[in-house]
């Protein structure tokens, strides 16, 4: 089996400069529905999580979530409703999660309903990751090796979800049905000598280009798959009763495939 090795730096660089208040235009508010249902590789039932927040001022550090919505998803003859546990955050477990059905989201806000519609894409597992003894731009930095083997159909898309709000795209145009080698950088500011979930999703072409446009616009920070939109980047989810009023965020279904990854400080 062939192998190929990529080395990926994640980086950031800041100028010193005086400050300078400049005041922003009031941004129009609108609801963000980030929405996954997913199962483990291989496996029969899933688990739906959904975060319902709205977008906020451009300085503002606080996200407003939404709270006392109606949240269901619909497959076959089956309805299943979501319940909210933490604020603004919507789950329901132990669903049939089958290929080639089709999943339909609903979502009722002040009786505004939104919907999406979305198949089941398929993953492979995570083969390895391990710590490794390189850095790019400062000590501080963690090398996070990763490798996993591509399935073998042509045209694969995968999102990689590192915590912290450290996500990464990849798909297999150069790699197709072999194993993937590549470095993913943490920065200093990621927690060290803790364990931390690593997830590998098998995603479509769509959700793909969607996160691929959105990791750009937050440069990394704060662009996890649960924070608040700040740009206009419209997903896939629908106003029913006002189409040109469509929400952000987006609903998908995987196969998502976990890793337990502990980075450890040796610069002490």
């Amino acid at each position: 089996m062939k192998k190929l090795i990529f080395v990926l730096g994640l980086c950031m660089f800041w100028s010193c400069e005086d400050p300078i208040d400049v005041e922003l235009p009031k941004t129009t508010q609108n609801v963000v529905i980030d929405a996954m249902l997913w199962r483990p590789v291989a496996g029969n039932t899933g688990t739906l999580e959904v975060v319902l927040t709205e977008t906020a001022a451009f300085y503002s550090n606080t996200i407003p979530h939404i709270t006392g919505a109606d949240v269901s998803l619909h497959y076959g003859d089956t309805s299943v409703q979501a319940v909210e546990g933490d604020t603004g955050r919507y789950t329901a477990e132990n669903i049939q999660v089958n290929e080639n059905e089709v999943f339909i989201l609903k979502v009722i806000i002040d009786g505004i309903i939104y919907t999406a519609t979305e198949k089941l894409v398929l993953s492979t597992t995570i083969d390895g990751i391990t710590q490794g003894e390189n850095t790019i731009f400062s000590d501080d930095e963690v090398e996070a090796v990763v490798q996993f083997t591509d399935r073998p159909e042509l045209g694969n898309y995968y999102v990689m979800d590192f915590g912290h709000n450290n996500l990464f795209v990849t798909r297999d145009v150069f790699y197709n049905g072999n194993q993937l080698t590549f470095s993913f950088y943490y920065d200093e500011f990621f927690p060290k000598n803790t364990p931390t979930e690593v997830h590998l999703m098998g995603v479509n072409k769509d959700f793909y280009t969607y996160m691929q446009v959105l990791i750009s616009h937050a440069g990394q920070d704060g662009g996890g798959p649960f924070a608040t939109a700040k740009s206009t980047l419209r997903g896939n989810v629908q106003n029913t009763s006002n189409p040109d009023a469509f929400p952000l965020g987006y609903f998908r279904v995987v196969e998502r495939d976990t890793f337990i990854f502990t980075a450890i400080k040796t610069n002490e």
